[in-house]
């Protein structure tokens, strides 16, 4: 009898062990899979992009376009890859800005050309990149490491602008929308010359925003460790080994400028909160505007004026210009 209750336990245990595993990979392939192409907005450029979303139908896009752009490639910090972007020259002596896209976005997303018609029609030199696995840069394995590979393809960036086109380190910022915020902020602090970033609609950690998604869609959140795991095994990926809110011990007195709506539904106001919090803590250099009902990367289309000015203002102030 003691046989059959011990060999009935073993079979219990393996059978939960195989469906914990197979419930972590479908959950880390749903999480980790990218879209490479531009998608529903392949055929947007600098000089002519569309809102396409029926929400902001009547949105103008118009006076955020830039008719001048130049195709660019450029390598990666992580050996091997090369990046597709965009460049778009601003006014002979000002700074330039580095514009990190969302998770299955690229440069074509009106999100991210909206920003950066801002930033140019105030003087900015402005850079938008597609991360790798997305647009039209190179594909690694079809995965996505949030942020902690992806970090390296800004950083690239930067390292272009200062190789290739001359700009001092201290002349040239940061800016990323949700899983490119989250980015944004892992590279602000990996690189102590990154003189400044804006993020719009970060997440604070990366198993923290899993166990609200999770929870979101009706799975256990004990599966976020089984995910983490299964991302070891299948891609070599460390999920853990950086996280968005390192930026904020690495900060050194360097400006963070942090915006989120309060009816953000994909990433939770908290998440910011927390940050502005620990940045009290920590004597981080940052500043928040939260606006009231405001969704998920959505301020820019609700209070385009207001986010021009906060955008472009931090700026001229974070890069002495």
């Amino acid at each position: 009898m003691g046989k059959r209750i011990g060999m009935a336990l073993i079979v219990i245990l393996v059978v939960a062990t195989i469906t914990y595993l197979s419930v972590s990979y479908t959950i880390y392939n749903k999480l980790s899979r990218a879209t490479h192409g531009g998608g529903e907005h392949k055929d947007n450029t600098p000089s002519s992009f569309q809102v396409t979303a029926e929400k902001w139908k009547d949105f103008d896009e118009s006076p955020y376009f830039m008719q001048e752009y130049e195709e660019v490639r450029f390598p990666s910090r992580q050996a091997g890859l090369d990046l597709a972007g965009w460049y778009i020259p601003g006014e002979p002596n000002a700074p330039a800005i580095i514009l990190t896209h969302g998770l299955n976005g690229c440069k074509c997303q009106p999100n991210v050309l909206t920003a950066a018609g801002m930033l140019h029609h105030d003087g900015f030199h402005v850079l938008v990149y597609d991360l790798r696995e997305h647009g039209e840069s190179d594909i690694e394995d079809g995965r996505v490491a949030v942020g902690n590979e992806e970090y390296m393809d800004l950083l690239g960036a930067w390292d272009w602008l200062v190789a290739e086109r001359g700009f001092a380190p201290d002349r040239i910022g940061v800016y990323g929308q949700s899983f490119g915020a989250a980015t944004t902020l892992i590279a602000f602090s990996q690189e102590a010359r990154v003189a400044a970033a804006f993020v719009d609609s970060p997440y604070t950690d990366l198993p923290t925003v899993m166990e609200e998604e999770l929870a979101r869609n009706d799975y256990p959140t004990f599966f976020v460790g089984g995910a983490v795991l299964v991302a070891r095994v299948v891609a070599g990926d460390d999920l853990l080994a950086h996280s968005p809110s390192d930026a904020l011990q690495a900060d050194a007195g360097r400006p963070i400028y942090i915006v989120h709506g309060t009816g953000d539904t994909r990433v939770d106001v908290h998440h910011t909160r927390d940050l502005a919090e620990w940045a009290v803590d920590t004597g981080a250099n940052v500043y928040t505007w939260i606006p009231g009902g405001i969704g998920h990367v959505e301020a820019e289309f609700t209070f385009p004026d207001e986010y021009a000015q906060r955008l472009t203002s931090f700026f001229h102030q974070a890069l002495h210009w």
